[in-house]
């Protein structure tokens, strides 16, 4: 199947745009945030028998820059941004952070179109882009990636972390609802032998953590402590 993506808020103008390509064969898929759509994208290109014709990503009403990275990471297809208020600083930074196509509205949905398929016929005869990681993490509206080392994203919002924390996180959300000991934390993220002292250095970062975590998650605590063994991250659904 070919899908498209379309991550905007405007439901009744996805709609439409959805009629126009479903006639070419085309099937649209709609997210609400850059996460939302980040997901949506690792999954179709998972499912090998999937196509992603290409994103766009309607400009005016989503915040999409501090994530754009991560998604070109996430993903072969093409990523078009659409608005009807061009910038060129804007422009530039979109490009550079993995965009293949900023440019303004057309004035009728037909010629939109026309001028996505001419963009996407373009960027087909570049260099096609490399494959797409499968080291982004999202759950339960955290999501991170070993390319962003300091900040992660909850709900749209960056977080940042030092260095410990983030790799304690990941640990975590690898193992997540298996309890891990103080010594499997500390060697996997410290990567150093353990003994009893290494015990306070776990206590202190996962503590950090938590409470970067509550902060931005108003008060809900993802990380269980299990008494004298060490943590347990647990799935709380949206």
């Amino acid at each position: 199947m070919r899908y498209y993506l379309s991550i905007e808020k405007n439901i009744a103008v996805f709609e439409q745009y959805k009629a126009l390509w479903s006639a070419r064969g085309i099937i649209g898929i709609r997210a609400n945030t850059m996460t939302e759509g980040i997901e949506k994208a690792i999954e179709i290109e998972n499912n090998k028998s999937n196509d992603l014709f290409f994103i766009d990503i309607v400009a005016d009403d989503i915040d999409y820059m501090a994530q754009l990275k991560i998604l070109s990471e996430a993903t072969n297809a093409p990523i078009l941004i659409a608005t009807s208020n061009p910038d060129d600083k804007e422009h530039h930074q979109a490009l550079n952070n993995g965009a293949d196509f900023y440019g303004k509205y057309c004035e009728t949905t037909e010629q939109n179109i026309e001028a996505v398929i001419s963009a996407i016929s373009s960027i087909e005869r570049r260099a096609k882009k490399q494959g797409f990681s499968s080291e982004i993490m999202i759950y339960s509206g955290i999501m991170l990636t070993p390319s962003y080392r300091n900040i992660i994203f909850i709900n749209e919002k960056e977080v940042e972390l030092f260095k410990i924390e983030f790799d304690i996180l990941y640990f975590f959300m690898e193992n997540c609802g298996k309890t891990l000991t103080y010594e499997q934390i500390y060697k996997n993220v410290w990567h150093e032998d353990y003994d009893e002292t290494a015990k306070n250095a776990v206590w202190a970062a996962v503590g950090r953590l938590r409470d970067k975590l509550k902060a931005a998650l108003n008060g809900t605590d993802y990380i269980e402590t299990v008494r004298d063994v060490g943590y347990r991250f647990r799935y709380l659904s949206n």
